[in-house]
Order: structure tokens, then sequence, then C-alpha cells
């Protein structure tokens, strides 16, 4: 509540800036809009057809969303600075070819086309030809240049009211209505004339611009689709052969097939090389053992030559066996009968040499009691075994090689089958979206010849009789309102910056004491007459607040002091004089430099008012004015003495912050218990600083009192019994 009493104190204080500064805003304001132009709206709505309309390559109404983006497009066509220097360039053909300067007619008033004809030069009038409108437009457009000195350059481009490409863009205002296949454009201008006609030749030009962007577009569209889908299916077809010629050459029928079944005789040949190297380790292993049980039976058995010779037949026929099932993969009726008379004669060398083992053993006997004819014929097994896996081992080998030159040869033909694939893919993949997009782009051209015509002026642009009612009332309130609080901002940011003590609330602020009370400073005006009155009532408020100090039976002093000369003390002292006086007080006065010198030592050294005045009474009230603070010091004993220490400073000066230091010192110079006695008083104050401690001074008028009252917030008070 306070504070919100403090900002109704502080309006008051700045009434009459706020009065009258925006109202001279307002006259300025008033003053400046008085010839302000008129502005003439004209409206058109343009159907589209976009929504509502048939679309063959759908079969039904555009999408939402696909129409949102064909809306978007119209509304952009209309803006775009081709079509605005179009506009541009046929109003100003229009109004040169028909305008008036002797009388106003529906294309220009006579006022605006004096001062066009005025800024056109001779040589941009000769292109006008009055019998022709589209033949000055073709004149225009031949003499146009992109230079600074070019007339009709200049006007498009530059910043005139009607012809600039730049006024047109921020004038026309293009929109859809709702979710329709309506736009609405709008345009306002200060001619009736040049309002109606730019809607009228904009209508004109979106729809010759909109027909010629669409279908230019489309036609140029398939001619490229057309060239690149010929382009494509040649190189597809090139690279088709291509691919066919290398199959030829490398003998791939399914290269896929090929190479999976070089990969699963690989796979085979792997399982067969580890069964056979295992089996020829063990039967080496084995074959060795019933050597080294049999001794000197084996050594006789391996000596003999038709052994030998069995021996390498039988190797001799299983290395044909194996190479025959190798050859046999593909079931050839010849290799499967050779494969069968191999077996035989294998199976009959077998035997054979199971019989010339037993004719060279003459007798059976016995090592380390195992029979020799079952030591010999396991013997013989694991030989015969081991030499059909070394055979094996051989036909394998020959295999591998055979496999590994497989490898070599298929795996550059894969990479490079892929890679012509890939290449025919990459190329058929382009062919077929070009052919789609041909296919779509003859599609979308035959639904442009469908479609395009729907696209009319539904309302054509009506000639505007009257002007729009101005803003300017709108104006001269804004300005009035912004100049108000431009007003209250400034002075509210003094308020918060300034270092003036003016008033309690502020002076408490700065200085961190206690105001005791404000001395008014002389009126010069209406209110000079009641000057002794509001003086009489601050010197009954002062000595109000200072009495209550007094004790009895001892001496009351008050020193008087200020930071810096002229604040006060001696009128205030004067006054405290008289008005003691007049009540009948016994008052004694010290003035400094009269009754007692400052830079006097016994002044200096002075504990008590004794020291300064030997005669003084103990019933007499002592007034002490002290010299500057700034400059003289003063001794802690007279400010402990005293009974009220009086800081005297005029509420229209600075604080600066020599005087806070000052004020600091002295207040450190007082016990804890006398610093209660020091308070500030302040003079040359205003009448609100002096009503915060008397109450409402005179005169008591009406208004007067309806003022205290509110700054109060006495909202229901009854009227001040003085008022008159």
């Amino acid at each position: 509540m306070e504070y919100f009493r403090y900002i109704v104190r502080f309006l008051y204080r700045i009434r009459w800036y706020l009065a009258i500064i925006p109202l001279i805003a307002l006259i300025i304001a008033w003053f400046l809009t008085r010839n302000m132009d008129k502005e003439y709206n004209v409206k058109t709505t343009i159907y589209t057809g976009i929504i509502s309309g048939y679309n063959i390559e759908t079969g039904t109404s555009v999408s939402a969303a696909n129409s949102a983006v064909n809306m978007a497009n119209l509304i952009h066509i209309i803006s775009t600075e081709r079509t605005l220097k179009e506009v541009s360039l046929r109003l100003f053909a229009r109004v040169m070819t028909y305008g008036d300067e002797n009388q106003n007619n529906n294309y220009i008033l006579a006022e605006h086309f004096k001062e066009l004809n005025a800024s056109v030069p001779q040589e941009v009038k000769a292109l006008i030809d009055k019998r022709s409108e589209d033949k000055t437009v073709d004149n225009l457009l031949a003499y146009e240049r992109p230079s600074a000195g070019n007339y009709v350059y200049g006007l498009l481009n530059y910043g005139h009211p009607y012809f600039s490409i730049r006024a047109l863009s921020e004038k026309i205002k293009v929109a859809r209505m709702e979710n329709s296949d309506l736009i609405e454009i709008g345009y306002s201008a200060n001619d009736p004339g040049i309002a109606y006609n730019t809607l009228e030749i904009l209508n004109e030009e979106f729809i010759d611009q909109y027909q010629r962007i669409r279908f230019g577009e489309t036609d140029n569209v398939i001619r490229f689709f057309e060239g690149e889908v010929a382009r494509l299916y040649k190189l597809l077809t090139n690279a088709e052969d291509s691919l066919i010629s290398y199959n030829v050459a490398k003998r791939i029928i399914n290269y896929g097939e090929q190479t999976k079944m070089v990969a699963v005789m690989d796979a085979d040949h792997k399982g067969k090389q580890q069964e056979i190297l295992l089996n020829n380790t063990t039967s080496k292993a084995l074959a060795d053992f019933f050597e080294h049980k049999l001794g000197n039976q084996a050594t006789i058995i391996r000596g003999n030559n038709d052994f030998i010779t069995e021996l390498n037949n039988i190797s001799r026929l299983k290395s044909r066996i194996s190479n025959l099932e190798l050859m046999n993969e593909g079931g050839d009726s010849e290799i499967n009968e050779s494969l069968d008379a191999a077996r035989k004669e294998l199976f009959d060398a077998e035997q054979h040499i199971r019989e010339i083992t037993k004719n060279i053993v003459a007798e059976t006997s016995s090592v380390n009691n195992v029979d020799v004819n079952s030591l010999i014929s396991q013997w013989l097994e694991q030989v015969v075994l081991y030499e059909k896996t070394l055979a094996e081992m051989e036909a394998m080998s020959i295999q591998r090689r055979n496999l590994d030159n497989d490898f070599l040869y298929f795996s550059p033909i894969g990479a490079t089958i892929n890679r012509k694939e890939r290449h025919i893919g990459f190329i058929e993949g382009n062919y077929m979206e070009m052919l789609r997009a041909l296919n779509s782009a003859r599609l979308r051209r035959r639904n442009l010849q469908m479609t395009t015509a729907t696209l009319q002026v539904l309302n054509p642009p009506l000639f505007p009789l009257s002007a729009m009612p101005t803003n300017r009332l709108m104006i001269l309130l804004a300005t009035y309102v912004l100049t108000f609080f431009f007003i209250t901002g400034y002075f509210f940011l003094i308020e918060l910056l300034d270092h003036t003590l003016r008033d309690r609330r502020r002076t408490e602020s700065l200085t961190g004491g206690q105001v005791l009370g404000a001395f008014p400073k002389e009126s010069t005006l209406r209110y000079r007459r009641f000057n002794k009155i509001i003086n009489d009532m601050a010197m009954r408020h002062l000595s109000k607040s200072l009495l209550p100090y007094f004790k009895t039976g001892q001496q009351n002093v008050i020193n008087l002091l200020s930071s810096e000369e002229k604040d006060g003390k001696s009128m205030l002292a004067n006054e405290l004089e008289e008005y003691w006086n007049s009540l009948g007080l016994s008052v004694r006065r010290l003035t400094y430099d009269e009754d007692f010198l400052s830079e006097d030592s016994k002044y200096i050294m002075a504990e008590t008012a004794r020291d300064l005045c030997p005669d003084i009474a103990a019933d007499e009230i002592l007034l002490i004015e002290y010299p500057c603070l700034k400059d003289y010091s003063i001794s802690p004993a007279l400010l402990n003495m005293a009974t009220i220490n009086l800081m005297v400073a005029r509420a229209n000066r600075t604080w600066k912050d020599t005087d806070q230091k000052v004020y600091a010192e002295l207040n450190n110079s007082l016990s804890e218990e006398k610093r209660r006695t020091l308070f500030m008083y302040l003079t040359q104050a205003d009448r609100n600083a002096v009503e915060e401690f008397t109450g409402q001074l005179p005169p008591y008028t009406m208004l007067k009192n309806f003022i205290y009252r509110m700054s109060q917030l006495g909202l229901t008070a009854v009227e001040n019994k003085h008022a008159k």
C-alpha cells in the first residue's frame, strides 16, 4: 500500500508534464495528419477449380496435400516479380494512354496524372500511342534497359507508389478463402482508378502467366523425357548385347549354378581328402605295427618281386578307378563300363596278392603266440589299403588342381558379369523411371488441357466510389498514449536514479537516518499569503517533535549540524528561537564564528556546552549552530552531551558521497544510546514533503482537500471542515 501511495504522489508531482506535453504531441500529430491520403480498396475473386475439379491423373479431385501446394503455387505466381512487372508496365501504358490532366476518369485522377505527366521525359512520351495500349506496351518494353538513367527501368524498380514492383508487392494482398477453390486478391491506393485498373490488369496477366507456365513447362518436360527414353533404350540394348557376347565367349549358361556346382565339388573334395588322409595315416600305422610283429616274415614278403609287382598293380588300378570316378560325374556310359572293368581288375589283383602272400609263407608259425596267417592277413589288408589311399590322394591332388583352376577361371568372370548386370540394372532403372515420367507428363498435359480452363475471374474488381475510413483517430490516440507513457517512464527513470533528498522517503533511503521534519521553501506565487501560516505549522511540528526528548533538571542542548554551508541552520535556529520565546521558554543561541571560533582550541577540545558558553543557565535551552562538518570537525563529547543532534540539509540538493561519509562519521562518533538522538531535518522542501509531517497545508479549497484525501487514499472520507 505504501508503494501505491508513493506512485500516486509521484504522478501528482509530474501532473503538469503529463497534462501539457501529451497535449502538445497530440496537436502536432493532428497538424501533420490533417491532409492524409484517402485509401481506396478494391478486391477480386478468382476460381481455380483445383480442389473441386476432376483430375484424370487420379480419377478424382486433387488431394488435400496437393491442393495446398497447388494453391500456394498460384499465390506465388501472382506475387512473382515477373507478373508484377507485366502489371506495372501495362498499368503505366494504360494511364499514359487514357489519362487526362483536366478531368478525373476511370483510369487516374486529374491531379495525380498531372504530377505523373510532368515527371515523364519527352522521349518516353513519344513512345505513348494514344490509339493502342498494346502498342504502347511494346514500345516501352523495347525502350526499357537495366540502367539507372532509363526512366521506365527506374519507374519499375525504384519507389513509385503506383508502378514500382516493390510497391505492388507490398500493397497487393493474396489469400486463399478458407479451404475453398477461391483466391481473393486485394489492393489499395490513394487513387480509385489506379486501384481498379491495377487489379483488372493483374487478373488478366495472372491467368495468362499461369497458362504459359503450366503448358510451357509440361511441353519442355515431355521433350526432355522423350530424348532421355530414346537415349537410355539404346544404352540398355548395347549393354545387354555386351553381356550376351561375354557369356558366349566364356561359355557361361548360368553363372550362379555353375559356380554353385564348383563350390559343392570343392566342399566334397575337402571332405573326401580329409577322409583319405585319415585312412592313409591309420593304414600306415597299422601296417607298420603288424610288420613289426611279423619281423622277418614281412621283410621276406616285401622282398618278393611278384608281391611288389602286384602291389604296384593294385595302386595303379586304384588310381585309375579314382580318376574314372572323377570323370564320371555326368554319368557317361562308356566311363561306367571302364569303371566296372577296373573295379573287377582291382578285385582280382587283391585276390592274387593274397595268394602270393600265402605261397610265400610256407608254414604256419606263431609270433608272441599270435597266429602267423592272421597277422599276415591283417598286415596285407593294411598294406593294400595304404597303397589304395596313396593312389586316391594322387587322384585327389589332380582334382584339387582342377578345382583351383575352376576357381581362377570363374572368379573374374563373376565380377565382370556382376558389373555388367549392375550396369544393365542401372540403365534399366533409369529407363523405366524416364518412361514412367514421360507417361506421367503426357497425362499431365492432357489433364492441364482439361482443368486449366476452370481458372476464371469469379468476382471482377469494382470501381471504388468511396474511400476507406482512415486510421487518423488511432494515430492521434496512439500519439497521446505513447507520449504519456514516455513522459511517465522518463520521470520514473529520473526518480530511480535521482540523488536529490526531496522528501522523507528519499532522504531516509539515501542517508539511512530518520527524518524528523521538513521546513517549506518560500512561495512567491499564489501561496505567498500563506507562507507565515505554513512556516508556523512547520515550527509547531518541529517543536512538538523535539520537546518530548527534553529532560527537566538537565541542560537541554540541540546541536544544529550540516555537511555543507547554506543548508538553513541559521534560519532554523532563528525560527526555533522565536517560536520557543513566544511560548515563554528560555532559549540561548550560539553561532560559530560569532560566539565561538571554528578553529579555536577551546572549541576543538570542548567537552560540554559550558566550555562554549560558561554563563548558560540550567533552565535555558541551548541552540548550537556548528560549522560545516565537511570542512570542520566536532568533538564526540559535544555530540554525546546533546539532547538532540539535528542534521540539517536542503531538500532540493544532491546527497553526495561526501555527505554520506560525514553522516557516517557523525553516527560513529555517537554512543550506542545517543545514536537515537541523531535526526535529519529538511529545509527548502516542497509542500508535499512538508505535508507528510504537518498534514494538509492551506489553502483548504475543495480541490485541495480532494487531492490531499486521494493522496492519503481516503477514498470514502468526509471533506475537511476547512474546505471552502
